[in-house]
């Protein structure tokens, strides 16, 4: 008879950093890539967001393989439908460590920020809704908080002071009756937030992404 059993490993991740921690840190900003995507790749996008005072954490999703096939073209994702209810464990498990980590160097006052594109918008929602991490804002770019929540996963989401759902027009995987849904269930949940659209499809917009981090209260973390 086969057996299907589990054993637990330590192995050994990625994540790219922009900035330094120190007394001078006022926020920390955890970025999810998307699909398919590295975390240095992804961190370059988010260097138009550099500033003193702001340290941008991307950790980089447990599982690699190859785009298209190419040996030279490696990609990594945070889960598939397979096993999933421990690939969800995995990374939440993972996700809480990595930011006790990083906020064990900043000081004790530092705001918290996650922002998550595509695939990362899932896994941001469920690390929020299951982990330890009380961010200040979630914006969540070219997806929607994952629809099979809890009532007590919704319940650490809804703390959330601003939650920002980012669209562009064009994105192909964001349509406007999924966009519709993702509100009526943060209304449902009574969730702060506002939804953003733009001129485009399912990328980062460069102007977008600063004016989201641009405001008085969000710049250094005042």
């Amino acid at each position: 008879m086969i057996q299907i059993k589990r054993y637990v490993t330590p192995r050994s991740t990625r994540f790219a950093q922009i900035g330094e921690l120190d007394e001078n840190t006022c926020e920390v900003l955890f970025a999810l890539h998307g699909w398919g995507q590295l975390a240095g790749n992804f961190a370059e996008v988010l260097t138009p967001l550099a500033t003193p005072g702001r340290v941008i954490i991307c950790p980089e999703a447990l599982s690699k393989f190859y785009i298209n096939f190419q040996p030279r073209e490696t990609g990594s994702s945070w889960m598939t439908s397979y096993d999933r209810e421990y690939e969800i464990l995995d990374y939440v498990t993972y996700l809480d460590g990595l930011a006790e980590t990083v906020l064990e160097e900043a000081p004790e006052h530092v705001q918290k920020q996650v922002f998550a594109f595509s695939q990362g918008c899932h896994t941001a929602s469920r690390w929020v809704g299951n982990g330890v991490i009380q961010p200040k804002r979630m914006i969540l770019w070219g997806s929607d908080p994952a629809e099979d929540l809890s009532d007590e996963e919704w319940d650490a989401v809804s703390d959330v002071e601003d939650i920002v759902l980012v669209a562009g027009t064009l994105d192909r995987f964001v349509t406007g009756g999924r966009l519709t849904r993702a509100e009526e269930a943060l209304r449902d949940h009574q969730c702060r937030y506002q939804v953003i659209r733009y001129e485009g499809g399912h990328h980062l917009q460069d102007s977008v992404l600063v004016d989201l981090f641009s405001t008085k209260e969000d710049t250094l973390g005042l």
